[in-house]
């Protein structure tokens, strides 16, 4: 069994310079495997002094990230499920489903990770699980104001994923908790 981190949209330090504090503690508390990273950190190393110790990450370029030492597209395997990550900049509009499951079959991709829209997002479609954990900063288009944040844990083992979403406005914390069974036929909510 493997314990990954989900985040990405943080765009520290030009539009936030945190995450919520309830989110930076429960990060710190947990023990995770892996990191999938989709993004718009915009610089790396501030990105890692918001943000509690990290494990092992995965992370892509996004359109507004400093840095170019990342690929668009990374397609990880853990467990029986390959996983695709992108930012998510070359479909258009932003979060497309029908784009975004052309870059998964083309992948052979049970899972497509992405961001960009800075909206939290779970879909099936067409036997593939898309998930897209949100902002963990609140970034908005701009420096003004912050918007819910959010991002996601997965626990993946053997044909079975499982799905925690963690949502925030600032106030409350909601969590909501999904599941997904690989088959013959592709990815089927458990």
């Amino acid at each position: 069994m493997k314990r990954v981190l989900v985040l990405g949209d943080t765009h520290i330090p030009k539009r936030r310079d945190s995450i919520p504090p309830a989110f930076f503690e429960h990060i710190r508390m947990s023990s995770y495997d892996l990191a999938l990273i989709t993004g718009d950190l915009v610089r790396e190393s501030d990105m890692r002094k918001a943000m509690p110790p990290l494990p092992q990450c995965v992370i892509v370029r996004g359109n507004m990230d400093l840095e170019t030492k990342y690929n668009l597209q990374e397609l990880v395997q853990i467990d029986d499920f390959r996983i695709l990550l992108l930012h998510g900049t070359q479909v258009d509009p932003r979060g497309d489903l029908s784009q975004l499951g052309e870059i998964a079959r083309e992948s052979d991709a049970d899972v497509t990770v992405h961001g960009h829209t800075h909206e939290e997002a779970i879909d099936l479609l067409d036997g593939r699980l898309f998930l897209n954990p949100g902002t963990i900063s609140g970034s908005t288009g701009g420096w003004a104001g912050r918007v819910d944040a959010s991002f996601m844990e997965l626990v993946v083992s053997p044909g079975h994923i499982g799905v925690t979403l963690y949502h925030t406005d600032w106030v409350d914390i909601r969590e909501s908790k999904t599941a997904y069974l690989k088959t013959s036929k592709g990815i089927s909510k458990a």
